[in-house]
């Protein structure tokens, strides 16, 4: 763990499996899009597109 990620949110931390569990927990579309095309693990992209689907899915109905 690096000194900074005491001061970022969990989902821009060094660890990716601390970012997957914070990905699993947003609500927020445009972040989880963000998340989607920048992060550099490919299984937190992953699963912030899922996620991403998953709301948009549950808009929609």
């Amino acid at each position: 763990m690096k000194f900074s990620d005491l001061f970022v949110p969990r989902y821009q931390h060094s660890n990716p499996e601390v970012r997957l569990k914070a990905v699993k927990r947003i609500k927020d579309p445009k972040l989880l899009a963000q998340i989607a095309e920048k992060d550099s693990d490919p299984k937190v992209r992953d699963v912030a597109y899922a996620r991403l689907s998953n709301l948009q899915v549950k808009e929609t109905a």
